[in-house]
C-alpha cells in the first residue's frame, strides 16, 4: 500500500467541499417569519383585551383557545426550526456505525462562520460530543474548541526516541469521543483517554502495535437495579481499537482503561471498525470482512471478497448489512448476520478506500479515479456519478445533500441526482467533512480549522415573550 493511500484512508486527510443548493427560503427563515407574525398577532390580541378591560363579552373561551394555539404553534416552530442543532459526530464518519449521515439541515448560503489556527496541519476529521469540537494537529497536539471556534484546551504529547531526545507524538488515527472522554490513538499503539471538558489525561492503554483506524464504542445499556427499581445505573461502555499490524481488536473499559477482551489477529488491517447490531465489523488485507460479537469478542464469521480486494477503509453498518470499499475499486455490500455477499458495485478500477455514506435508499462512495458514486442500497445499481477532477475522500450526507472534498476543494452535491450545488477552494488539502451543530467543520494542511454555515449577522434575534 502506498504512503499516499495510507494518508487518505479513514478520514486522516480527507478533503471536504460543501455546496448548498439555492432555494427560495429555508425552514429556519420561514419559521422565524412565522414566529414574528404569531408574536405580532398575540400582541394585538393582548392590546385588544387590555383596551376592553377583559370584558367577558370579548374574552370568550374560543378566543382563549385560539390565542393558546397560536402561541403554542409559534413556540413549536421556534424549537423545531430556529434552535441550533447539537447532534454528536463522535467518529470521523458520524456515529459508531460509520454511516456518515446526519439529520441536520444545511443553510441555503454557506459562509465562513469562524476559523481557528492550530499552528500545525490538521489532516484528521474533527469530531464532536455536541458541545465541543476535537481534533489533532501536527506536533502532537490534541485541541478542543467550543462551537463558536474558541479554544477550550490544548494538550501537547511527546515521547523519547531511541537517542533520548523528546519529539512530538504522531497521531495517525482520527479521534473518537464518548462518555465524556476523548480517545486518541498513536502510531506507536498507545490509546490515550482525555477528559472532554478539561483535557486531563485519564488513562493509557498499550496495544503493542500500531493504531491507524478510528477507535469506536460498544455503548453500555441502561438497566435498573433489581433491589431498587428507582435506582437507575448505566453499564460501562467499552472502547474498541484495532491494531493495524496484527489485525486484532482490543476492547477496554472506557472509564478505567482496563482490558475487557482481545481477539486473535487476522493479519494487517488498516481500516476502522464499524459497530451495529451487536457486531463489530472491519476489513483486512486478506480481502475479507471480519465479524465479531460485541458481547465478548467471539469471531462470528469471515466474509471473503476474494481477488485483489483488500479493505483499508472504514466499514459502514446499517442493520445486518456491512458496506466497504476495496483495493480493486469495488464497493461491497455483505450481510454480516449470514455471511452472504449481497451485491458489488464495480464502477471503478482504482482503489476505493473511502468510507461509504449509507442512507435509507442510497449508498454514496468515492474512488481514487476522481469520481463520487451513488448506488441503490438494495441492489447496488448506479444512480448517478460526479467527477471531482481530484482525489475525493469519504462523503457524508446531510438530509438531501452530499458533502465531499477533493484536492482541497469542498463540494456540495444534490443527493437526488449528484448535481453540483456549490464548491469552494479552501486549501491544498482539507479533511473530510464533519457535520456539527448545523455547521460543516473541516481541518486543513495550512493549520486551520474552519466552520461553514449561516452567517451570524444574518441570524434573526429570538423574540422574547
Amino acid at each position: 500500500m502506498t504512503a499516499k493511500t495510507q494518508r487518505r484512508k479513514d478520514g486522516k486527510q480527507e478533503n471536504m467541499i460543501r455546496t448548498i443548493k439555492d432555494r427560495t427560503e429555508t425552514k429556519s427563515s420561514w419559521a422565524q417569519r412565522m414566529w414574528s407574525n404569531e408574536v405580532a398577532i398575540i400582541s394585538i390580541h393582548a392590546v385588544f383585551l387590555a383596551s376592553h378591560d377583559f370584558d367577558p363579552n370579548y374574552f370568550d373561551l374560543n378566543f382563549c383557545r385560539g390565542l393558546f394555539l397560536r402561541s403554542t404553534l409559534a413556540a413549536v416552530l421556534f424549537v423545531c426550526f430556529v434552535s441550533p442543532v447539537h447532534a454528536d459526530w463522535n467518529t470521523y464518519h458520524g456515529g459508531a456505525d460509520l454511516r456518515g449521515v446526519s439529520g441536520m439541515s444545511l443553510p441555503d448560503q454557506t459562509e465562513l462562520i469562524w476559523r481557528y489556527n492550530a499552528g500545525g496541519a490538521v489532516y484528521a476529521t474533527p469530531v464532536s460530543d455536541g458541545e465541543r469540537i476535537f481534533f489533532t494537529a501536527k506536533k502532537g497536539q490534541v485541541i478542543a474548541l467550543d462551537l463558536t471556534g474558541s479554544e477550550r484546551w490544548k494538550k501537547g504529547f511527546t515521547r523519547t526516541n531511541d537517542a533520548g531526545a523528546e519529539m512530538p507524538v504522531q497521531f495517525d488515527a482520527p479521534l473518537f469521543c464518548a462518555d465524556g472522554l476523548v480517545f486518541a490513538g498513536t502510531s506507536r499503539g498507545t490509546l490515550i483517554a482525555l477528559d472532554a471538558e478539561t483535557g486531563e489525561e485519564k488513562w493509557r492503554y498499550e496495544t503493542g502495535g500500531i493504531i491507524t483506524g478510528s477507535p469506536n464504542v460498544i455503548a453500555g445499556e441502561k438497566t435498573f437495579d433489581r433491589e431498587d427499581a428507582k435506582t437507575q445505573r448505566e453499564e460501562m461502555s467499552a472502547v474498541v481499537v484495532l491494531d493495524q499490524s496484527e489485525g486484532a481488536l482490543h476492547t477496554v473499559d472506557s472509564k478505567t482503561g482496563l482490558r475487557l477482551w482481545k481477539t486473535d489477529g487476522v493479519g494487517r488491517a488498516d481500516g476502522s471498525p464499524g459497530i451495529g447490531g451487536g457486531r463489530v465489523v472491519f476489513g483486512s488485507c486478506l480481502s475479507a470482512l471480519h465479524v465479531y460479537s460485541t458481547a465478548d469478542g467471539t469471531r462470528l464469521r469471515d466474509i471473503e471478497i476474494g481477488g485483489d480486494a483488500q479493505v483499508a477503509g472504514g466499514t459502514a453498518i446499517a442493520g445486518d448489512l456491512a458496506f466497504a470499499g476495496a483495493r480493486d475499486g469495488q464497493l461491497v455490500c455483505a450481510n454480516a448476520a449470514t455471511g452472504e455477499m449481497v451485491w458489488n458495485s464495480r464502477e471503478s478500477m482504482d482503489q476505493t478506500f473511502s468510507t461509504p455514506a449509507v442512507t435509507q435508499n442510497q449508498v454514496i462512495y468515492s474512488s481514487d479515479n476522481g469520481f463520487v458514486y451513488a448506488v441503490d442500497r438494495e441492489q447496488g445499481k448506479t444512480l448517478w456519478i460526479f467527477e471531482t477532477g481530484g482525489l475525493p475522500t469519504s462523503p457524508v450526507v446531510a438530509q438531501n445533500q452530499v458533502a465531499v472534498s477533493a484536492d482541497g476543494v469542498l463540494y456540495l452535491l444534490s443527493l437526488k441526482d449528484g448535481q453540483k450545488l456549490w464548491s469552494k477552494q479552501i486549501s491544498d488539502e482539507i479533511s473530510s467533512p464533519a457535520l456539527i451543530g448545523g455547521m460543516i467543520v473541516v481541518g486543513a494542511d495550512d493549520g486551520t480549522v474552519s466552520a461553514f454555515g449561516s452567517s451570524p449577522s444574518k441570524m434573526q434575534a429570538v423574540p422574547q415573550l
